[in-house]
């Protein structure tokens, strides 16, 4: 990983972990998050305290089916059907897609989750009417409220200001989840980042990826231009890339060239073929520009160097990493041991031990800790400066750092192990740095 400079050194020191779908990942607690498209497998808006909006949308729906008339239905309104909900409180509305009236519906339900309001919206076919509404009445009754510090422990999908727990009961699992969500850096606003993931399709082609589309974009525009300003474009990083568990992947960091009508900026790309029906090793593509104003990328300088632009990636791509879940910790002992992890491997603070073995990191030099496969990494435990009153009473400040883990050792100990920095593994839910009240003396 590139190290950071001093002045991203202190925006990434305080850091917040931030859930998105079935995954985790780390930001400066400084980052905005933005949420976007949301799938899981309907779609599904929370507006906080807004109930009273949500009536008013669910209103203006009705009110509008009632008003077009479907024509190959004997221009009978397309309004089907209004059916109120007692738990929770809502109701559910089903019409025709559009005026021909053939194949699509939409159906939406409006319900109220204490004081917010939820839309749960969907276009199936008109032969998924009655399965599609008994998925709106389930998603209703499962989802709650997600303060914003919380880490589910369950499995199931992190959305914006809300958790959806997986229904245990349902024969069909994991039909389809799509989560977008993006960053922007408080102290570097042009700098956008955002993480698409979905199902991975079984019938992938090599079209689809990145790789395939910037070698074909390339051919193109030699065969046109020799000199194109666009084969000037200048790559920090072009190869294979994996974080953690999601393997396959491939990734472009490129400079763009001078050009008259656009500032140059870095556009960095990021994609994962994913595992077709595993929710966990998804489709993925991560994408960060910088020079972003007002959603154009170009529109303004880029405030990072090509140092930085490649530190702020690597220090925020390389935490993404599957949320542990009572679930997961439970197959993941019962598993037969699988192959070797390479020494070298990368594991976040929060992030599941993907290897029993000894890890260190640059946070605690010269030691190590040996963490179990399926365990929580955790955090690193360091000595800061003792205030006045603390060297006067022999006291010396703890903290308990979020940090990246490096894999140094097997089962036999490196001879620099310490055993006494081992610090308890178990579920985090930040990534901030705070004090360890300091053992009592007596």
């Amino acid at each position: 990983m590139t190290k950071l400079t001093p002045r991203l050194q202190t925006i990434f020191e305080k850091t917040k972990t931030v859930c998105f779908g079935r995954f985790l990942v780390d930001v400066p607690a400084s980052a905005t998050v933005a949420w976007g498209e949301v799938d899981v497998p309907l779609g599904i808006s929370v507006y906080p305290d807004r109930m009273d909006e949500v009536n008013e949308m669910a209103k203006k729906f009705m009110a509008k089916l009632k008003s077009e008339k479907a024509i190959y239905k004997n221009h009978v309104p397309l309004l089907i059907s209004v059916e109120d909900i007692v738990q929770p409180e809502g109701q559910i509305v089903t019409g025709y897609e559009d005026f021909e009236a053939i194949s699509g519906l939409q159906i939406n339900g409006y319900f109220r989750m204490n004081n917010d309001g939820v839309i749960i919206d969907s276009r199936p076919l008109q032969d998924d009417k009655d399965k599609t509404i008994v998925d709106i009445k389930s998603i209703a009754r499962r989802l709650r409220r997600l303060p914003e510090n919380e880490i589910p422990t369950e499995p199931g999908n992190c959305i914006e200001y809300a958790f959806l727990p997986d229904d245990l009961e349902s024969k069909e699992k994991n039909q389809g989840e799509l989560i977008r969500v993006g960053f922007r850096l408080q102290e570097f606003p042009d700098t956008h980042l955002s993480i698409f993931v979905g199902p991975s399709n079984p019938h992938y082609e090599d079209s689809d990826s990145l790789k395939w589309q910037l070698e074909q974009l390339e051919k193109r525009l030699k065969a046109e231009d020799p000199n194109h300003l666009q084969l000037k474009t200048r790559y920090l990083r072009r190869g294979d890339r994996q974080i953690h568990d999601w393997v396959g992947g491939f990734e472009a960091l490129s400079h763009t060239p001078d050009q008259s009508e656009a500032q140059p900026i870095h556009d960095f790309g990021m994609d994962f073929r994913g595992i077709p029906s595993d929710p966990y090793k998804p489709y993925a593509d991560i994408r960060m520009q910088t020079g972003v104003a007002d959603n154009v990328a170009g529109a303004t300088k880029a405030s990072l160097t090509d140092e930085e632009a490649v530190a702020v990636w690597d220090r925020i791509t390389s935490t993404i990493r599957v949320r542990p879940t009572s679930a997961a910790r439970a197959k993941t002992a019962e598993a037969e041991p699988g192959p070797r992890r390479p020494l070298g491997e990368l594991a976040a603070t929060g992030r599941t031990c993907p290897q029993t073995g000894w890890w260190t990191s640059d946070d605690v030099k010269g030691e190590s800790q040996h963490v179990k496969v399926g365990d929580i990494m955790p955090h690193a435990i360091t000595s800061g400066e003792p205030s006045l009153w603390q060297k006067f009473t022999g006291e010396r400040p703890i903290y308990r750092t979020a940090t990246m883990w490096k894999l140094v050792g097997y089962d036999n100990a490196p001879a620099h192990a310490n055993i006494a920095t081992k610090t308890p593994v178990g579920g985090t839910t930040g990534e901030r740095k705070e004090d360890i009240p300091p053992p009592q003396k007596g």
